[in-house]
């Protein structure tokens, strides 16, 4: 399956699934209750919750995630004013630290590549989940991205300018793009 495809299709099932799978209070952690958010340590080995992604989208299902995570900061830190419009229309989760004390910090979405394969027994769950490799799923997810940025300002938000808010997005990527379009 594509990124295109799993995106299009299963990422709005996935991640349904894997919030359902944190407990209210982790997947709830903001003093507005109405916002989800998702721990660093709920994506990683030592914590069961990817497990509910089937293994041959977990890629997919970490680089959706990723993208989500970043077009939600990307619009709060550079168009606070409309944020409000935005979050109503996306109900979009933050991306969190750990308790106790880094849960009141958000964390940049790039950390979500590192917290898949994270585990504090030193490999010992790799049996359990292998790692996952995310950069077959990012790199065809760039231009997937680009036309839903494109797409939901064109239809949603017409006062944002979508090639310049997919721009300050592209400045966020951990990896480096070809866009020659």
């Amino acid at each position: 399956m594509t990124f295109s495809e799993y995106y299009s299709s299963r990422f709005r099932d996935d991640i349904g699934r894997f919030m359902m799978s944190i407990p209210a209070e982790s997947r709830n952690h903001d003093f507005d209750k109405s916002i989800f958010t998702v721990q660093y340590d709920k994506l990683t080995k030592d914590t069961a919750h990817l497990e509910v992604i089937s293994p041959e989208n977990r890629s997919h299902f970490a680089v959706a995630l990723f993208f989500t995570v970043l077009v939600d900061e990307v619009f709060y830190t550079h168009y606070k004013d409309e944020y409000h419009a935005f979050r109503s229309l996306t109900m979009y989760p933050k991306f969190i630290g750990n308790c106790p004390g880094a849960c009141h910090y958000h964390l940049h979405p790039r950390d979500i590549f590192s917290a898949i394969n994270y585990s504090r027994d030193n490999g010992k769950n790799n049996a359990r989940r292998p790692d996952i490799s995310i950069y077959d799923s990012f790199s065809q997810a760039i231009e997937v991205m680009r036309r839903e940025i494109f797409s939901f300002f064109t239809d949603h938000l017409t006062a944002i300018n979508p090639a310049e808010f997919w721009q300050k997005c592209v400045a966020e990527l951990p990896y480096r793009i070809n866009e020659e379009k």
